[in-house]
């Protein structure tokens, strides 16, 4: 009876080793990856933060970042020849996360003393900082929530560039689906369609180009998720009740986008980074940063990008 008492705690010990030391593992590896959040300052300005992790054994190895650039005076000329502040700050420490998906560690150099604490909820992570800020070089206090970056392919990182390349080709660089105007979707959906859809959506009327209300509105729900029926004459556009007349427009040059990362906000919606380019001269570096938030939508076996907001500065 002895023998069996003794043979039964073994196991249990046993378990309850190999249970600890998985769940280490298992906290590791899943937790391997990037996060990250930024917001503008002003209008040519940004502030980024950055969380690294990775698999180290039974530890993750964490390195996060934070980054503020302001450029002189906020001006657009002075962005683009990178003149301003910047400011730059960085904490680095192995932990191990608990079974909450928690993890602390303590970091101390001349510019930051404090204890750093990485909280992560499915897609999201959040990052707090109890230090104090002694210079422009402390890691900011506080708690930030930071979204994962998603490995995009070569086809999806394509396709993304091509929606957003709607929009950029309009030279439309700021929206705001919460605040968009009626008159802003009618422009987008005549002007699109000009572009992209002229033989098989304009027509001609007495010497002036044509397109139903109908097809502006295709338009507008699948690039917007918007169902519209607010039509109006706008600038340029004279609406007849079935449609849209007015004159066509060439000339202006044209730029793309390039996405550079994609990161997942939950609920199908993603934070966008890339830049822009000039389909026409892959020589000419644009200096230029194009920020966007999307949803994905699903209709029956497939799905599209919608747009929910879009930033543009270059």
């Amino acid at each position: 009876m002895l023998k069996k008492s003794i043979m039964l705690s073994l196991v249990l010990i046993f378990f309850i080793a190999n249970l600890a030391i998985s769940s280490a593992s298992y906290a590791a590896s899943r937790y391997t990856g990037t996060w990250s959040d930024q917001y503008d300052i002003g209008s040519y300005g940004m502030n980024q933060m950055l969380l690294r992790m990775k698999d180290k054994g039974n530890q993750v190895e964490i390195e996060v970042s934070n980054d503020y650039y302001l450029p002189t005076n906020d001006s657009r000329n002075s962005f683009l020849n990178a003149k301003g502040r910047y400011r730059s700050s960085f904490i680095t420490g192995k932990a191990t996360f608990n079974s909450q998906g928690t993890a602390s560690f303590t970091y101390k150099d001349e510019y930051n003393n404090g204890t750093m604490t990485i909280s992560v909820k499915k897609k999201s992570v959040t990052v707090t900082w109890s230090g104090k800020e002694t210079s422009d070089y402390s890691f900011p206090k506080g708690t930030f929530k930071l979204n994962k970056k998603v490995d995009l392919s070569s086809a999806e990182s394509k396709k993304l560039g091509v929606f957003l390349s709607n929009f950029t080709e309009l030279q439309l660089y700021k929206f705001d689906a919460k605040k968009v105007s009626s008159s802003d979707l009618i422009r987008f959906g005549v002007w699109h369609n000009y572009i992209n859809n002229f033989n098989s959506r304009i027509s001609s009327m007495n010497g002036k180009l044509y397109i139903s209300r109908s097809s502006v509105e295709t338009s507008i729900l699948k690039y917007f998720n918007i169902t519209f029926k607010d039509h109006r004459s706008v600038l340029n556009l004279k609406y007849t009740g079935k449609g849209y007349i007015f004159d066509g427009a060439d000339g202006e040059r044209v730029l793309y986008v390039q996405v550079d990362e994609l990161y997942d906000m939950g609920n199908n919606q993603y934070r966008v980074n890339g830049h822009l380019y000039d389909p026409e001269d892959s020589n000419d570096t644009i200096v230029s940063r194009v920020d966007a938030t999307v949803k994905k939508v699903k209709t029956g076996k497939e799905y599209r990008y919608v747009l929910t907001q879009l930033s543009v500065k270059h």
